[in-house]
């Protein structure tokens, strides 16, 4: 029973703040809006994988299980090292420290393919970087540790363009949520600071004095009007309409 109470006077509160909720909800939605369209960019990866020993055990110097965990943990060393990435950060003129955070090595259990994921805001620049960064890892594998069971897999040539990550819909969505929660929590707590009486039940609770009934002031008399001088000198004339009707006055 309280619970349905509790409900009630939380859709109650709702009702009589409507306008503050639309208000805050519109605000951070149209926020969001903006942030979308004119201040977040876009942010696209390109994938790139290298394939680490042959995948026919027979034909493949590392044979053993322990050979090629270390050949791939080697591989993913490699990837990232100064010595890769330096050279990748000559040739985009990229700075050394940007570049680090733009590249991310993946490798499953027990799999032979080592991803390289490169995200940025260009498509086009992050395939070549991805493309670029596994074939200087091929190549400094096979100079430093004459490496021959490593190739990149599905070569790209940096030609396809990077996929987008994420959605503008997505965005959207997380703001017209999170902007409908503060309206409601902002309508919850701004009748919480409103000091003023809204029902003879809230009397009731407050000062445990029972309500004998309610008198609506904003009703009007029926039969009646009530005419104003705007100048304030005469004084308040409530009219009858059926005496006005007849050519008569009451005051």
């Amino acid at each position: 029973m309280e619970e349905n109470m509790d409900i009630k006077r939380f859709l109650a509160v709702l009702k009589r703040r409507i306008v503050t909720v639309i208000l805050v909800s519109s605000c951070l939605f149209l926020l969001a809006c903006a942030v979308t369209f004119f201040v977040m960019k876009p942010t696209y990866e390109s994938v790139e994988n290298l394939v680490v020993g042959k995948l026919n055990k027979e034909d493949s110097e590392y044979g053993e299980s322990k050979d090629l965990s270390m050949l791939l943990a080697s591989t993913i060393d490699i990837v990232q090292s100064p010595n890769v990435l330096n050279a990748v950060s000559r040739e985009f003129n990229i700075p050394y420290d940007e570049l680090k955070e733009q590249i991310v090595v993946k490798n499953s259990q027990d799999s032979q393919v080592v991803s390289i994921l490169v995200r940025g805001e260009d498509p086009e620049e992050v395939s070549k970087i991805a493309n670029y960064t596994a074939l200087t890892t091929v190549q400094k594998m096979n100079d430093l540790f004459e490496v021959k069971d490593i190739l990149v897999l599905n070569e790209s040539s940096g030609e396809n363009r990077g996929e987008e990550v994420g959605s503008q819909f997505v965005n959207l969505a997380i703001g017209l949520v999170v902007g409908l929660l503060a309206g409601i929590g902002g309508a919850v707590v701004k009748d919480h600071l409103d000091g003023s009486v809204q029902s003879a039940a809230q009397i009731e609770k407050e000062i445990g004095v029972r309500s004998l009934g309610e008198v609506n002031l904003r009703k009007k008399l029926p039969g009646r009007k009530i005419h104003k001088k705007h100048r304030g000198k005469e004084p308040l004339r409530v009219v009858d309409e059926e005496k006005e009707k007849r050519g008569e006055m009451s005051v």
